[in-house]
Order: C-alpha cells, then sequence, then structure tokens
C-alpha cells in the first residue's frame, strides 16, 4: 500500500471509529512533506514523511494523526513561549501518549510514555523533565510553533485569531462525535468544556460562538471527490454551512444602560456586516415586547431605536422568537441577567450576554460583559 493511500484510509478509519480526531484530521492540511523525517504539525497542518509512513502500519499512521491532534487542540503550537524546542517536544508527548494509549490507539515504537507524568501538562512536564529523559529525543512526531508566511511568530490579533480557529475546530468535531453516538471523556471533556463556558472577551468570543454553532462540518453526501478519483477512497468533504437567521433579545429595562446597548449594537452590526446571517431580529424587551426590527447583511443596525424602560423579565421576548421567529437558529440575549425567574428554555441554543452578576444560567451559554 502507497503512503497516501495509508494516510487517507487511516483517516477515514478516524472519522468511523474516533470521530472527534477524524473530523479534526479533516479540517487541518494533511499533507506530505521532504522537510521533516516523520510526522509533525504547526497547527495548521499535520505535515507526514513517505518514508516514515512506509515503515509504519495503517493503525500506527492513525495513532500518530491522533497524537498530532492533540498537540493542535491542546495548543502546543501556541505554548511553548521562550522554552528550547527540543525539551518542549519531549514534555508535551510525555503529556500526551498515555491518554492517547488510554483511548485505544496504537503509536510507533519510541512513543515517550511515563505513567508519572499522568494528567499533567506539558508546561508540569517540562520543568521535571531531567537529563535522561531529554537525551530521549522522540524518534518520530513533533510540534512547531506557529508562525506567519514570512516565518514569524504570531501576535496580536493574528495570534487571537489562530486561537479561535482551533477552538471552532475543537467545538465542530465534539459536534460531529455527538451526532456519531461517540463519547468523549477525560482531558478531551474537559476541554470541549472550557470552550462551551469560556472566560474570554466578549467581543470575541461572540462572532466564533456563532461560527461554531454552525460549523463546516463532513458529509458524505458529497464525496471528496480528488481522494475518489485518485485512490477509489469514498471518503467525506467538508461542507461549508451560512449562519441562518438569528434572533437578538435585548434587555431595554432601567438597569441596562443605553450606552451599555449601544456598544452592545455597534457589534452586532459587524457581525451582521462579516458573518452575513440570513437575517437579524432585534427584540425589545423590559417586562412585555416594545418592538421587533428585522434586519438583512449590511443594513445600518446601530440606528435603531431601543424601546424600553421599566422592570427586567426577558421571557415575553423568548416567548415571541418561538412563536413569531421558528426559523432562527440561534437567540442571543444581551441583558444585566438580573431575573426573578429566567424564561422557560427554548429549543434554539442560546448565548447569554450578561453585565450583570448573576451566574447562575440554567440553560445555555452564559459570557461576562464587561465595558
Amino acid at each position: 500500500m502507497d503512503a497516501q493511500t495509508k494516510v487517507s484510509r487511516a483517516i477515514i478509519k478516524l472519522v468511523a471509529n474516533y470521530t472527534f480526531y477524524g473530523t479534526c484530521a479533516l479540517r487541518l492540511n494533511v499533507r506530505e512533506t521532504t522537510d521533516y523525517k516523520t510526522m509533525c504539525t504547526d497547527g495548521r497542518s499535520i505535515l507526514w514523511n513517505k518514508e516514515f509512513v512506509d515503515e509504519c502500519s495503517e493503525e500506527e499512521v492513525m495513532g500518530t494523526i491522533a497524537h498530532e491532534v492533540w498537540h493542535v487542540i491542546f495548543g502546543h503550537h501556541f505554548r511553548m513561549g521562550k522554552r528550547e524546542h527540543k525539551k518542549w517536544n519531549i514534555a508535551t508527548d510525555f503529556s500526551i501518549n498515555n491518554s492517547l494509549i488510554e483511548e485505544g490507539f496504537s503509536l510507533p515504537p519510541g512513543a515517550l510514555i511515563d505513567d508519572k507524568y499522568i494528567n499533567m501538562n506539558g508546561e508540569k512536564v517540562y520543568d521535571l523533565i531531567d537529563d535522561d529523559e531529554y537525551n530521549q529525543a522522540p524518534s518520530w512526531g513533533g510540534v512547531l510553533p506557529i508562525t506567519d508566511e514570512q516565518g514569524n511568530p504570531l501576535t496580536g490579533e493574528e495570534l487571537e485569531q489562530a486561537k479561535d480557529e482551533v477552538d471552532q475546530m475543537i467545538a465542530s468535531a465534539a459536534q460531529e462525535a455527538k451526532k456519531a453516538g461517540q463519547e468523549i471523556s477525560g482531558k478531551l471533556s474537559d476541554l470541549v468544556q472550557s470552550i462551551r463556558e469560556p472566560q474570554v472577551n466578549w467581543k470575541s468570543y461572540l462572532p466564533t460562538y456563532l461560527m461554531n454553532s454552525n460549523p463546516d462540518s463532513p458529509s458524505w453526501k458529497r464525496p471528496n471527490r480528488k481522494l475518489l478519483s485518485e485512490f477509489e477512497l469514498y471518503t467525506p468533504a467538508m461542507i461549508s454551512n451560512t449562519l441562518g437567521p438569528v434572533a437578538v433579545v435585548i434587555d431595554t429595562s432601567a438597569s441596562v444602560s443605553k450606552a451599555e446597548r449601544e456598544v452592545f449594537l455597534s457589534e452586532l452590526q459587524s457581525i451582521n456586516e462579516t458573518l452575513k446571517p440570513k437575517s437579524t431580529h432585534v427584540i425589545c424587551v423590559d417586562t412585555t415586547v416594545a418592538t421587533c426590527y428585522d434586519f438583512d447583511p449590511y443594513d445600518d443596525i446601530t440606528e435603531l431605536a431601543l424601546v424600553g424602560g421599566g422592570g427586567t423579565d426577558m421571557s415575553p421576548g423568548f416567548k415571541y422568537v418561538e412563536e413569531c421567529l421558528p426559523e432562527v437558529e440561534n437567540i442571543l440575549c444581551f441583558s444585566d441577567c438580573e431575573f426573578w425567574d429566567w424564561p422557560p428554555e427554548p429549543e434554539k441554543p442560546v448565548l447569554w450576554l450578561s453585565t450583570g452578576q448573576n451566574k447562575e444560567n440554567p440553560y445555555g451559554t452564559l459570557v461576562s460583559v464587561k465595558f
């Protein structure tokens, strides 16, 4: 079996049996290289060498791809900092290989495994590595620091965007695993939960959340034509899903300031222009629905008149969405969340953008909004 076919078959088996890893592999650029001797990742691609793949069994190729996926999803390409590269590779390998073995993966000979490092992160292992372990340099695999096209380290907005892309990949993979009826446990479960309950800048998180709610996904209905024609392998292709209608319930009670609402509307305008949801419906609520506005992409949301000023009860707004806007795919609620009673849980996913202190949301995802 030639190396390309072996890699392709390994990815197919990952999609079928380890859907989380297979979905991540499909989103990464898995490609051949002669620059590195085995297999490695820079966070955007998984690079494999033909000679290394030829020496591995198909199961070992699966395990190595899963190994590189772990490096990416745990951000090892972001986190090296000023640490010594060889030692960082050793540390991160020790930190993940035990978990891969527990999940049933086969790894090539020379995998760095030691039970004393179970449940430790790369930073902790790095501080504990002794000289003997340092001399065990991995015989395969590797994580490279992420850079721009000129080879410079990513900083600022580019770095944050790269991290958001990894979060989106994790969310998509978790969703596909759930569809396949596969349970995510251990470190992966904790990682997925951290994505779902973020402690992030709300302006950065909002567009990421919306895209994660409807991410690109592999579809068997539309095969990957390249692999089908070249290797007679029927594999899924990635389908790009556009963002559907969004409902935005805005608290216009007296407890949320006009300035706060204006900042939120400005971010909503940016999303409307960049992500282009099919439609955006803004519902103004205090204790009743005061008014509702409908917007298409590029409409100016910032100039709408926010009507209200009474007490705080978002239930009428959620009821309005359920009865009058059944087509919406997501509900955003901008409020101080200081309710006596939370609205009944709707069928649609809910993102609470809270300016208040109430963090006991019974459903949905809550992100604190700070000005």
